[in-house]
């Protein structure tokens, strides 16, 4: 389907018409990955075609002295699902200054990051998730275990209603936390993949609501439990052929493009793990990674290459990231330090073939987020708007625990999930 700008007029009205929607939702990120949507009845589709004005100043992308932005439907984001006000057709809205696209917004950022590629990258995304009731786990499941009556109905709807969209979802399982499942969309190009995350996790949050179910994509909603990690399966094609892996074996390319992920893990955490309840999922024994180093068919490394019948997979998993924070940012991250390792030919580490957390002497990735905000200040591999957009998260991030301290009176190292924590960030 062509962008929203290539469209004329009654192209636009005749997608909208075939639609059959009642209502039009238009939602985009901010800086912090938490979603914003505007419902609009379909008898004012005429909104859509100019846009509307949105506080940028309340959703954190402008000053208050020049907070007047725009919002405008990418119509090449439709896809129809049903929702509590019936018939809806989901659109993700590019953010605008006068007639401009906003230069520091993320998905902005992350479209001219994929369009400048000389190679094409497809992102796949493993989505972990707890479906809950009273606060609690919904059920007693374990990893691959028969889905119970509990959730049935919930999962099986949930995976009917994202391929009515035209959503693929290859698979979906009960994970290993009780209550925890994932679903895993095919791979897409990374915008694609990013505006379609947004639609997963609506379509589950109300599918679930409709059972008496509450989804949360929290990183660590329950202490002692796995939390939900958002793994990103990557992979590079040129001319039709996967340049990182070919036959089982990692080309040369794909070790360099391990290492750039590696190079900048670090640096580049805040954008993928953005929250104070991020680091309380990335501690041993839940499968998370906490040290630097990658392997094949190792869980407990930060990049794993999956092993198939025919040893090394045609893709490349980064363990880190999870979802609660922008996708777009998180993308942009994971890609970018990628192509660092293919264009400056970084050498990636022997492979560990051993449970990395009982190893030593490996650089750590960090514990809190107030570690995160100071390696993010001495991270090098964003520059222009998306530095600025980088720079914008640290300070908002910086206050975030310093906000997060005073009102628990926590420990800065303590893994124990918070209220505090709960209320900001069980339903992101």
């Amino acid at each position: 389907m062509q962008a929203a700008e290539a469209l004329e007029p009654e192209e636009r009205e005749r997608l909208l018409s075939r639609s059959s929607a009642k209502y039009y939702s238009v939602v985009f990120q901010d800086l912090e990955g938490r979603l914003h949507e505007r419902i609009l009845r379909a008898t004012n589709a005429g909104e859509l075609e100019e846009g509307f004005r949105v506080d940028g100043y309340s959703v954190g992308l402008a000053n208050i002295e020049d907070s007047d932005l725009l919002v405008k439907p990418d119509f090449a984001t439709l896809r129809v699902y049903n929702s509590p006000f019936g018939r809806t057709a989901f659109l993700v809205g590019d953010i605008y200054y006068e007639s401009k696209p906003l230069p520091y917004h993320p998905r902005y950022i992350l479209k001219s990051v994929a369009e400048n590629l000389n190679f094409e990258v497809l992102v796949g995304f493993e989505v972990e998730f707890y479906l809950t009731r009273g606060g609690k786990p919904a059920d007693s499941g374990y990893y691959w275990s028969p889905i119970d009556n509990t959730a049935l109905h919930a999962i099986a709807e949930i995976l009917e209603e994202l391929s009515s969209t035209g959503v693929e979802v290859r698979s979906a399982h009960h994970e290993v936390g009780p209550g925890q499942y994932e679903v895993l969309p095919a791979p897409m190009s990374p915008v694609a993949a990013a505006d379609t995350l947004l639609l997963v996790k609506k379509a589950i949050w109300s599918v679930a609501a409709k059972y008496g179910l509450k989804a949360t994509f929290m990183p660590k909603p329950f202490t002692g439990l796995p939390g939900n990690g958002l793994h990103l399966h990557l992979s590079a094609h040129k001319n039709g052929r996967n340049i990182l892996s070919e036959d089982g074996q990692l080309r040369e390319e794909g070790l360099n493009f391990i290492a750039g992920l590696l190079a900048n893990a670090r640096t580049t955490a805040l954008l993928t793990n953005p929250t104070v309840n991020s680091y309380k999922r990335l501690v041993p024994g839940f499968e998370a990674p906490v040290l630097v180093a990658w392997g094949i068919g190792n869980r407990s490394v930060l990049v794993r290459v999956p092993r198939g019948l025919k040893g090394a997979s045609k893709t490349v998993e980064y363990r880190l990231p999870d979802s609660s924070g922008n996708i777009y940012l998180a993308l942009t991250a994971a890609i970018l330090a990628g192509v660092e390792g293919l264009e400056k030919r970084l050498k990636a580490p022997p492979p560990c073939s051993e449970n990395a957390y009982r190893l030593s002497g490996l650089e750590a990735i960090p514990r809190t987020l107030a570690e995160a905000v100071s390696l993010a200040r001495q991270a090098t591999l964003l520059s222009g708007d998306a530095r600025k957009a980088l720079e914008m998260l640290v300070a908002s991030k910086a206050e975030e625990w310093e906000n997060y301290l005073k009102a628990t009176g926590a420990s800065p190292d303590s893994t124990e999930v918070t209220e505090w924590e709960l209320e900001k960030y069980f339903d992101r």
